[in-house]
């Protein structure tokens, strides 16, 4: 019957209110708002089809959340094409060009140690 019709089930075997030991639940029980904690101290107290609604509830945000991420992260990989492709279509002196634009003195200098052995000025 739990699978069945989980809202008879519950209206059948579930404890009363009154007779639940966790004053919280009773609580949320009374206000018909339940957090996504709730859920095995429903089961347990027989409100089979209200913790089913909590953890469907619980499996769309994370279904929502996981979506989202996906999307993100296909819109960074249709920049990061973009910009593999923009690249792929620069000449060799323009290439050379970006890249001396976004390097900072540090970086000129320890290029300069690393390939010439000393800072020069040249």
């Amino acid at each position: 019957l739990k699978m069945v019709d989980a809202e008879l089930y519950e209206s059948v075997f579930a404890k009363p209110i009154e007779e639940i030991e966790d004053g919280r639940l009773q609580q949320h029980l009374y206000d018909g708002k339940f957090w996504t904690e709730d859920e095995a101290g429903l089961r347990a107290a027989g409100y089979e089809h209200k913790a089913n609604q909590i953890r469907q509830a619980r499996e769309e945000y994370e279904n929502d959340k996981i979506e989202k991420e996906i999307e993100a992260s296909r819109q960074r990989q249709a920049l990061a094409q973009k910009e593999r492709e923009r690249k792929a279509s620069m000449s060799w002196m323009e290439r050379i060009h970006e890249e001396s634009k976004s390097q900072t003195q540090a970086d000129i200098i320890n290029n300069q140690i690393k390939y010439h052995g000393r800072v020069g000025t040249n």
